[in-house]
């Protein structure tokens, strides 16, 4: 058993955040269904271009291998045919989840809003992922995770100092972790919440909040202190000499997260510096000449050596790793952070995907099946709804489905 078995998600997600939302979901054990536009006319044009994907077999191959699809079917449905609307409808009445991902008052205009999800379901939990939120003056603004975390004060806070601009990071604040990681979250306690009250509600989660959350402590600092932390001057983004990356001898680097006193003791005996113990929060000049040499020093042998030396000596240290390393890591390895998920239609039968961080005892997450190419199981939901072939063709060819 899973810890979501018999939760019903309709997902209307196009982008990373929520579909990285239902991907938990799913993950945990949910049922989730995509419901997607049709890849005809505009879209499989689109898709031809953006993503390559220009033929049945590149569809087939991108859904394979992308874990944001995975644990998930996929029916097509163009809701602005009124009968994909009413497919909706019955789908709805079931539905314990629904998350979508467009801008606000898309959804509305679809007819398939919350308000009429309500009228159909008031068990429903409906989640809707944003830049900016449903309601404020940028709500309905374009975005992308850049502008989130730029209103968000995080982005001013990454780099190596004020005079170079803000080093623009990976997709991974607002989008992962402010939208699809706080989205996950509200529906889980609105799923709890529903089981205490019989009744679903409606979860409108921003983006930029998400990034604002997650500097709980800085904000704290900035009201309670009147701290802001600089690009490359605070002791956790660049500024401190104990917690800082090193460049080692074969052009690698090394994480040193010395923090607590006791760490950096261990790390100035293990370099034979013993009189820089107590210069742990030295500034000016003195700070500058211990960077150096820990900077000199550092660059005299490999990451790798430096790390079988130092692991073993309670000092708070990493092998700053690429792609290939992370995965390949034995500690990651036998933590199941890759795992082998069946793939009938791939060379070999199967394909890696990222495993999941939600070690459970008793309820364990599981990749149950890859992705679904648009459309796959449209006849099978159809059938399921009541729907004849001879009906199930006719949406097909006046592309109400696919």
């Amino acid at each position: 058993m899973q810890a979501l078995e018999g939760i019903k998600v309709l997902d209307f997600c196009r982008n990373a955040p929520g579909m990285f939302c239902t991907m938990i979901l799913g993950d945990l054990g949910a049922d989730v269904l995509m419901l997607e536009r049709p890849m005809t006319g505009e879209r499989a044009a689109y898709e031809k271009v953006v993503s390559g994907i220009a033929t049945p077999e590149d569809e087939r191959k991108f859904a394979t291998y992308d874990a944001l699809r995975r644990n998930k079917r996929s029916l097509a449905l163009n809701l602005k045919e009124p009968e994909a609307r009413e497919i909706f409808y019955s789908l709805a009445k079931e539905a314990d989840v629904i998350v979508e991902g467009f801008r606000p008052g898309v959804m509305d205009r679809l007819g398939v809003g919350y308000e009429k999800v309500k009228e159909i379901n008031t068990k429903a939990v409906y989640c809707s992922v944003s830049g900016y939120g449903q309601t404020g003056p940028y709500a309905n603004m374009a975005g992308h995770d850049l502008n989130y975390i730029s209103f968000s004060g995080v982005l001013s806070m990454i780099g190596y100092s004020e005079e170079d601009k803000p080093a623009i990071p990976l997709n991974l604040l607002a989008d992962y972790a402010g939208g699809g990681l706080c989205g996950a979250v509200a529906v889980l306690a609105a799923l709890m919440a529903r089981h205490n009250t019989g009744k679903g509600q409606y979860l409108d989660i921003a983006m930029t909040e998400g990034v604002m959350y997650m500097l709980a402590a800085v904000v704290s600092g900035f009201y309670g202190e009147g701290r802001s932390p600089k690009r490359g001057m605070s002791r956790l983004n660049g500024g401190a000499t104990y917690y800082n990356v090193y460049r080692t001898k074969d052009n690698k680097y090394l994480s040193i997260a010395a923090i607590e006193p006791w760490f950096w003791v261990n790390l100035c005996k293990a370099l034979g510096r013993e009189d820089l113990a107590d210069k742990q929060g030295a500034e000016g000049q003195e700070r500058d000449d211990i960077a150096k040499f820990l900077e000199e020093t550092f660059a005299t042998r490999t990451r790798d050596d430096w790390f079988e030396f130092l692991k073993d000596q309670n000092i708070s240290v990493g092998k700053v790793y690429s792609m290939e390393e992370a995965l390949s890591d034995p500690h990651a390895v036998q933590r199941g952070m890759v795992v082998e998920v069946e793939a009938p239609e791939v060379p070999g039968g199967k394909v890696n995907q990222i495993g999941i961080p939600i070690h459970m005892s008793d309820t364990p997450g599981k990749v149950r099946h890859v992705g679904s190419v648009t459309g796959q199981h449209t006849q099978d939901v159809l059938l399921t709804l009541g729907y004849s072939l001879e009906q199930i063709n006719d949406f097909k060819q006046r592309e109400v489905t696919q």
